[in-house]
């Protein structure tokens, strides 16, 4: 109907952990038959992700702070246990990607891959999904892979069709799966605020998650996620809460 096609016309690709952004004249180039179109979009996304990326960058380098303690990850990370049903975020920090006004409905998706792709072989397919109040849908997939052989919750995330070297961090700093929740930060914290360290707000280095299995909001399993995030000494006030109540997405996507 027309309401779904102006979402389809809307839609936004995201991410968690790193992204950039694809407007809805990307969705031109599928339909493309002249092959130097697709050449000059690909330019300009790549373009797009590095200047961004640059100027994120320099912004943040002058605020990093030694005093912020290096965090760790979830001991005896098993990626595929992991990887095996959906994610529903109830709690998020802003970035440049995923503003406050799309904290609606967000989940994530992800899947260990039989092959590694090419040619830049990500081992982890990644689809993530959010919506604004109106239910415009923001999302759509990426790739990741274990950035340390020795700690598979050390990965970085990407848009597929960028080398693995521009990719940026996804610590999984704890994870629980007999109580379905997982705490996932954008790598080392490295900013200091009243509260604590946060990462930035950018695209790489960026963003702060609680994870549950449930849709449902279970208040007790995000309460032991904040205990482990302030332990660390990660800033809690950068964390809003995400609506699930009017959400049909209830739906594992690795059965």
């Amino acid at each position: 109907d027309n309401k779904q096609g102006k979402r389809r016309k809307q839609r936004t690709f995201i991410k968690m952990g790193s992204i950039a952004f694809i407007s809805p004249q990307a969705n031109l180039a599928k339909n493309m038959t002249d092959p130097r179109g697709k050449v000059l979009l690909l330019l300009f996304l790549v373009s797009t992700y590095f200047s961004d990326g640059a100027r994120v960058a320099a912004q943040g380098t002058s605020k990093h702070d030694e005093s912020c303690p290096p965090v760790t990850t979830a001991p005896d990370f098993d990626l595929e246990l992991y990887t095996s049903k959906r994610w529903f975020v109830h709690q998020q920090a802003p970035t440049q990607y995923v503003p406050v006004e799309r904290n609606f409905c967000v989940y994530a998706d992800y899947d260990v891959l039989e092959k590694k792709t090419f040619p830049w072989g990500y081992e982890v397919s990644v689809f993530n999904h959010a919506e604004n109040k109106e239910g415009e849908e923001f999302g759509g997939p990426l790739c990741a892979f274990a950035d340390d052989s020795n700690n598979l919750a050390k990965l970085k995330v990407a848009p597929c069709f960028l080398p693995k070297y521009l990719a940026g961090p996804y610590w999984v700093l704890a994870y629980d799966e007999k109580k379905g929740y997982a705490l996932v930060s954008g790598g080392q914290p490295t900013i200091r605020r009243e509260g604590g360290c946060t990462t930035g707000e950018g695209i790489n280095d960026s963003g702060l998650w609680i994870f549950l299995r449930t849709q449902e909001r279970n208040e007790v399993l995000i309460k032991e996620a904040r205990a482990v995030a302030k332990k660390f000494d990660i800033d809690l006030s950068v964390l809003n809460d995400v609506d699930h109540t009017n959400c049909n997405h209830n739906i594992e996507s690795n059965t």
